[in-house]
This record gives C-alpha cells, sequence and structure tokens, in this order.
C-alpha cells in the first residue's frame, strides 16, 4: 500500500491514518459488544471514547515527536504539523489507557473492571495495526539469502526502493509484521475466551487480571518478534521497544501475582 491513499483539496490522507481509524472503529465495536454481553452500561464507554480518542492523539503525536526529535529540533513548529504525518500507535493507546484510569478516579468507578471490559478491544486494534504496517511494508525483518529457493517459504519481497542502505541485493525479508499480527489474533481469542467463561462463571478472575493477561501476552509477543526485526543500529545492545515490552511483560507479571495472591480483596 501506498504512504498516501489519496490527495483531496490538496491535503494528503495518509494511508496510515486510515490504518488507525480502521483499528479505532473495529476496537471500539469490539469494547461495545464486550460491554454489553458484560451487562454493563454503554454510557461510560461512550464518555471514554469521546475524552480518550482526544488525549490518544495528543500522546500519540508526542510519542512519534519524542522517538524522532532529531527530525523537529530545528523546526518546532512542525512538531504541530499533524497533516504532515508522523502518529506513534503505541503512544495512543497509552494515552487511551490514562483516560481509562483519569476516568475511574473522577467518577469512582473500578479503573481495573473497565480494564479488563476493554482488554479484547486493545488487542484486536493492535491486531488491525499490525495487518497495516505489513501492506504497508514500514517494518522489515531480517533478510532471507538471496539465493533462498522458491520453497513456498512465508516470506515479504521487498521493492528495491525500499530496502535499506546495506540490503541492496537482499530481496526477501522477514513479514514480522505478519507473524506479530497472527500472534496477537490468537492472544485476541485466547483473552475474549477467558473473558466469555469468566462472565459465565460470575467472575472468578480477580479485578484486573484478564487486562494484565492480555497486555502481558501482547508486550511479549512483541519482545519475542522483536529478535526478528531488521536492526539498523547493530551496536545496540536492546532497542527502545524491545526494553518497554520487556519491561512491560515483567510489570504485567507482578502485578498479576500480586492480585491474584489477594484475590479475596479485590473483586469488582
Amino acid at each position: 500500500m501506498g504512504l498516501i491513499a489519496w490527495e483531496g483539496l490538496g491535503v494528503p490522507i495518509y494511508t496510515y491514518g486510515l490504518v488507525v481509524c480502521a483499528a479505532v472503529v473495529l476496537g471500539a465495536a469490539c469494547a461495545w459488544v464486550s460491554v454489553r454481553l458484560r451487562h454493563e452500561r454503554t454510557a461510560p464507554l461512550l464518555d471514554l471514547l469521546v475524552y480518550g480518542l482526544p488525549v490518544a492523539l495528543v500522546f500519540a503525536r508526542g510519542g512519534f515527536v519524542l522517538h524522532n526529535f532529531a527530525q523537529y529540533a530545528n523546526s518546532l513548529v512542525e512538531i504541530f504539523c499533524v497533516w504532515h504525518g508522523g502518529l506513534s500507535f503505541y503512544g495512543g493507546m497509552l494515552g487511551f489507557f490514562l483516560t481509562v484510569l483519569g476516568y475511574s478516579v473522577v467518577h469512582g468507578v473500578s479503573a481495573w473492571r473497565w480494564l479488563d471490559l476493554l482488554v479484547p478491544a486493545f488487542i484486536l486494534a493492535v491486531v488491525v495495526h499490525e495487518l497495516g504496517i505489513f501492506g504497508m511494508q514500514l517494518t522489515m525483518g531480517t533478510p532471507f539469502p538471496a539465493d533462498v529457493p522458491n520453497d513456498h517459504t512465508l516470506m515479504e519481497y521487498i521493492e528495491y526502493r525500499y530496502r535499506p542502505m546495506g540490503f541492496e541485493n537482499m530481496l526477501y525479508f522477514q513479514p514480522i509484521a505478519l507473524y506479530q499480527a497472527g500472534l496477537q489474533l490468537a492472544a485476541f481469542v485466547l483473552v475474549s475466551l477467558a473473558a466469555c467463561i469468566d462472565a459465565h462463571r460470575g467472575r472468578r478472575w480477580p479485578a484486573g487480571c484478564l487486562f494484565l493477561f492480555g497486555l502481558g501476552l501482547v508486550a511479549a509477543i512483541r519482545f519475542g518478534c522483536g529478535f526478528f526485526y531488521l536492526n539498523a543500529h547493530p551496536e545496540t545492545l536492546l532497542p527502545l521497544g524491545r526494553l518497554l515490552s520487556g519491561g512491560a511483560v515483567l510489570a504485567a507479571i507482578i502485578f498479576f501475582v500480586a492480585r491474584w495472591r489477594s484475590r479475596p480483596h479485590f473483586y469488582y
């Protein structure tokens, strides 16, 4: 897929923006189903979308700018030119998480409860995002040998103009985004089944454990797949993305164990 889907009135419509919109719409639909199945009111979900999406947009832009600050250092005004592109999907999700926490404090509802309700939607949004990344070839896995035979091995052909410097002679690369999309889809199915069983059996999981379980799975998949990314900076021992995902796995395990061991005190 091209970086620009089309232009209207001289304004480019970025394909990545459409992918993010698709992730938000499908995630919102999944969240609505989850809320209805748990017999919760949908009004708080609508409030979270109204408040959370603008906050997520700000965090998505801020995350991208911080990660690529060198290209904005000499022109800080460019930070506010969002129509030029540049969003961090995971930064946006962090912004939405913080909105859920803030909303819970203000309205006196359980943040853990709502995070449990929303976690399948979060994972589904990640799946859509990774499929879009794969279609746009925004991330590349480690290369296959140039003489690899056509034995129907799962691989990704990268056009010459998109191959990074030093890898011009490599035709095929690991389809790392497709790997992640498939694994995250499996995580979505697993977490959704756990949520359905928990609802059917009368909320046996302590509050927040379903969310922490899903967060741990998503972060572990991102951490594991990180070893198959094409590393533009081989001198870096642990890239930032892998460091953050590894930290998220560790935090999810610690909080999960703490809440599970204290489960008589932490039900909804």
